[in-house]
């Protein structure tokens, strides 16, 4: 999850930095950020760990990471987990997941 959150950092800076944001702007919207996806990826690893899958919930979740993403300019990222919630119940779809976010790791 960490590469996941460092990488989208540096994308932020770049992409806010684009709109005009001041240094202090940016960084005060890329700390927002990170506490969001921080908050979201952990939410996301308790649901995919569960026994007792809810795949709304998880829907949920990566429907926040994705405007997050977005928000962040991590649009490629973001295009990745909506297509993954296109096609959400299928088998590989919470493998894809754990590798595309790295939770696997955790």
């Amino acid at each position: 999850m960490e590469k996941l959150i460092t990488e989208s950092e540096v994308i932020a800076f770049d992409y806010l930095k684009a709109f005009g944001f001041s240094d202090e702007q940016v960084a005060s919207l890329i700390a927002q950020g990170k506490k969001d996806l921080e908050k979201e990826l952990s939410k996301l690893k308790i649901l995919i760990d569960s026994d007792d899958l809810s795949y709304d919930d998880i829907n949920d979740v990566l429907h926040a990471l994705k405007g997050l993403l977005f928000q962040l300019g991590n649009h490629n990222l973001a295009e990745q987990l909506n297509e993954i919630r296109s096609d959400l119940q299928s088998k590989n779809a919470l493998e894809e997941i754990r590798s595309l976010l790295s939770l696997s790791e955790y």
